[in-house]
């Protein structure tokens, strides 16, 4: 999402915004770029080190894209050389200097937490867009401004990507960004030098995201620098019921001195937002959003005692959590009652978050399931769905490791063992090996590190290498009284798609 407003600047500009040397002419810059596939003629290309590639190997690529200059450890001959330390530090600051400190022109709202980013930011962005508030969306339904859609392909994108964005943001009148904030977008430092005005933190699960984090605590540690990453006396609003968010908020508020807003699904006395009357079905919930104390507000007014009736027509205990989260967010940011309720009433489903593609004959539920944690709420959600038969076609997590397709074989082998107590149980198990992207291929140790525990639990299933054929199985003489679950990440996309045309 480009911005008319930019111009070019020069190697020597850039170079001054870093204290850093220019080795060679000075040229003109029209954009910087970190990977040389999205590198256009007269770039500036940041030669940085990777979690699996470094940069150099890629210097003749970005030369024969049109690269007019570099930033790098050393001069690299032939090409203008910004030198520094530690180009993954610079890419940042280079892009932030290269679109003009766009985000000095804006109030930015940070959304991070393991689950349940997305559907917040949105409800976040729409509270605030029927408060009358112009506001601007970075999240992985990509940068959205007003209808206009970008898809960057990552949640949280590149440095250059994001200010980019920003700078469309200010240049179109924008007032607020909301930003969903990850984990990897941390650590590989694509949101440094940010500082957010409200920040909100849905839940912890250590066990996710460990092929790129060494280990649990490693996630956790990594996560929990956003907590730095707000202005001072910014307030932070949390999920109350989850004691690892809870134990590093402590920590910050120790650090800096900042207003904790606890917001409970769960009733917990001592937040200072619950979740009062929730009430559950196929359909959605409704319930009422207790606020137990006074919030403060961003424009520096306050949000009184009292009870807000909300009324979510989307499925999924989860979701009321997030709704409570999004809601109370959004008041401190300055979101009327009004519109809240508004925009609570007129969510849509996000595709594979506990998403109802059928409702009857069979019913069918399709959600992305990528960790112990959303198979339990799946599994906890759907006990007030009617139903005399469940079937379950669920997808191997490809590309993510033994470790979490164990966890998950574990859970699953647990879950499925319950329900079959209750009700017959048919689960059929897919690699998804047709509709896997490059980065979801299951590996072999993958496939056995999810079927052990169901092995070992002496659960029944069924393999099917193919998702087409997973889902065929799984249909097969479904009908009234049946629940059909398409579970499972990324090789599960088409699981839907699939369905649709075998269903009665």
């Amino acid at each position: 999402m480009a911005s008319d407003s930019v111009m070019p600047m020069t190697a020597a500009e850039l170079a001054r915004a870093l204290d850093a040397d220019l080795i060679g002419p000075d040229v003109e810059v029209g954009g910087i770029a970190v990977d040389s596939r999205d590198l256009r003629p007269g770039d500036l290309f940041v030669v940085q080190r990777g979690a699996r590639d470094d940069g150099a190997r890629f210097v003749a690529d970005a030369r024969s894209a049109g690269a007019v200059a570099a930033c790098a450890v050393s001069a690299i001959a032939g090409l203008p050389t910004i030198v520094v330390p530690d180009p993954r530090v610079a890419a940042p600051l280079l892009a932030a200097a290269f679109f003009r400190y766009p985000a000095r022109e804006l109030r930015l709202l940070g959304i991070t937490g393991t689950l349940g980013k997305t559907s917040t930011t949105l409800l976040i962005e729409s509270a605030l867009a029927a408060s009358g508030l112009s506001v601007g969306v970075i999240g992985s339904l990509g940068v959205r401004i007003g209808d206009r859609v970008v898809d960057t392909g990552m949640t949280t994108p590149d440095a250059p990507a994001i200010h980019r964005a920003l700078r469309a943001m200010a240049d179109a009148g924008v007032q607020m960004a909301a930003m969903e904030v990850t984990s990897h977008g941390i650590a590989q430092r694509r949101v440094a030098g940010l500082t957010f005005a409200l920040g909100v933190f849905t839940n912890l699960v250590p066990d996710e995201h460990l092929d790129f984090h060494r280990t649990p605590e490693d996630y956790v540690r990594t996560k929990a620098r956003f907590l730095d990453m707000l202005e001072d006396g910014a307030p932070l609003v949390l999920n109350a019921d989850d004691p690892r968010v809870r134990a590093r908020a402590v920590l910050a508020l120790k650090r800096r001195q900042r207003p904790v807003i606890g917001v409970s699904a769960e009733g917990a006395e001592d937040a200072s937002v619950r979740v009062a009357g929730l009430r559950s079905d196929a359909a959605g919930s409704a319930f009422a959003l207790e606020i137990g104390t006074i919030l403060p507000r961003l424009d520096g007014g306050r949000v009184e005692r009292g009870s807000l009736p909300l009324v979510l027509p989307v499925f999924g205990r989860h979701q009321v959590a997030n709704a409570a989260l999004a809601a109370t967010a959004a008041l401190v940011a300055g979101a009327s009652a009004e519109a809240i309720t508004e925009a609570v009433a007129e969510q849509s489903p996000i595709p594979r978050r506990m998403e109802i593609v059928r409702s009857g004959a069979p019913v069918v539920l399709d959600d992305t399931v990528g960790n112990p944690r959303t198979l339990a709420a799946v599994f906890d959600s759907i006990r007030v769905i009617p139903h005399r038969r469940l079937r379950i076609v669920f997808g191997i997590r490809g590309s993510r490791g033994v470790e979490i397709n164990t966890r998950l074989g574990t859970a699953l082998a647990a879950l499925v063992a319950e329900r079959a107590g209750q009700v017959p149980v048919r689960l059929v198990v897919t690699a998804g090996i047709e509709t896997a992207g490059p980065r979801d291929r299951v590996g072999g140790t993958e496939s056995e590190a999810l079927l052990a525990p169901l092995r070992a639990a002496a659960v029944a299933f069924e393999y099917e290498p193919t998702l087409a054929a997973a889902v065929r199985r799984a249909l097969e003489g479904s009908g009234a009284g049946d629940l059909v679950l398409l579970l499972g990440a990324q090789g599960m996309d088409r699981a839907a798609e699939l369905a649709r045309p075998l269903l009665p």
